[in-house]
């Protein structure tokens, strides 16, 4: 028997085993050839197109050989991987609409101006809060500023934010 077929032998469990505590890292390439097409089977049904499937079912394995110490053995992998790609898949198109949300009218840039030039003197709140507040806003990405820009300064209303801009 060929030494190479051997690895096809080993259940998954065993194989993560050895890629994580062993390190053969080479092993990875039997876990990707078993589950491949269930993976992209998953992203296609989720995405219904074939590039964008190719495209995030690669991905999703880059995912997992990164992540692949945080399988805890309390489930089987292939329950374990099924999961991680129904939630790669949830998040990735998340991504997508905030992009889509990004390019809406309200310009980010000149909403961060009126934020950082508004006049806080009317409130009560302390110069050192301010800041700290200025420095955690200008920390979120420009969509998630936005948001909080049309709330705390649009005075828009978190049902009408969802509204606009479609989310939930």
């Amino acid at each position: 028997m060929n030494p190479h077929d051997l690895k096809y032998q080993y259940t998954d469990e065993a194989l993560v085993l050895a890629i994580i505590h062993k390190e053969e890292t080479h092993l990875f390439e039997t876990l990707h050839q078993r589950y491949y097409s269930v993976v992209y089977g998953r992203c296609l049904n989720f995405f219904k197109n074939k590039q964008d499937a190719e495209d995030v079912s690669q991905e999703i394995f880059f995912k997992v050989f990164l992540k692949l110490d945080t399988f805890l053995f309390k489930s089987k992998f292939s329950t374990w991987l099924y999961s991680f790609t129904h939630n790669y898949c949830i998040n990735y198109k998340r991504n997508i609409e905030y992009r889509k949300f990004e390019n809406k009218l309200i310009d980010p840039e000149r909403l961060s101006e009126e934020f950082f030039s508004y006049n806080y003197n009317s409130c009560i709140i302390d110069e050192h809060q301010l800041v700290r507040l200025k420095l955690a806003i200008s920390l979120l990405p420009k969509h998630e500023q936005k948001l909080v820009l049309l709330k705390y300064c649009g005075h828009m209303t978190i049902r009408e934010i969802t509204e606009v801009y479609n989310l939930g």
